[in-house]
């Protein structure tokens, strides 16, 4: 079974969103000095809970089976912040970050073709949770403002958006829109 890991993450690709911004892009480095805690499927456990709450500066959540739709993000963010409570932390000592996939669309149109193309994948997927309840597809402004709605309704502090495939070229546009908005 894998075990969490307290890590500090690489330089980032994309300059780091102020602490107070909803909406960031994913591979943004922490403060200098910060230790984060990733809880994916492998480490989504008790042990890795209370990893986090009472050492992880930063702690980022991703989906999978173990996570698979918003309401089970914030009912995990519910846990996190009891755990950060009960070990003495102040909750502005954690900041939690929800990574979520997502595609830039052109427009309108365009974010309904990937859409589709994405439920269609995840039909004859296998996988154990729907992409089409995690990604976001969106043009970037829309992108930006879904990314923060999602936030809000999760409880994390942020939404980092993992830019996929050919949508990574559009990093510095998303995080200029998130900085903005």
């Amino acid at each position: 079974m894998a075990q969490p890991v307290l890590a500090r993450t690489r330089a980032p690709h994309v300059p780091a969103a102020p602490a107070s911004s909803r909406v960031e892009v994913a591979g943004a480095a922490p403060a200098p000095g910060a230790v984060e805690l990733r809880l994916d499927a492998a480490t989504l456990t008790g042990t890795g809970v209370a990893l986090a709450a009472s050492r992880a500066d930063v702690v980022r959540l991703v989906h999978s089976a173990a996570l698979p739709t918003p309401a089970s993000v914030r009912a995990l963010v519910a846990v996190l912040e009891d755990g950060v409570h009960a070990v003495g932390r102040a909750r502005s000592d954690v900041r939690l970050v929800l990574e979520v996939d997502a595609v830039v669309a052109a427009d309108e149109d365009d974010a309904a073709r990937r859409r589709e193309r994405i439920a269609y994948a995840e039909a004859f997927s296998g996988a154990t949770w729907a992409a089409t309840a995690t990604w976001l597809v969106a043009p970037v402004t829309r992108l930006v403002a879904e990314a923060a709605a999602l936030a809000a309704r999760t409880g994390v502090d942020a939404v980092a958006l993992a830019l996929v495939g050919a949508s990574a070229a559009h990093a510095p546009a998303v995080a200029a829109a998130a900085s903005a908005g």
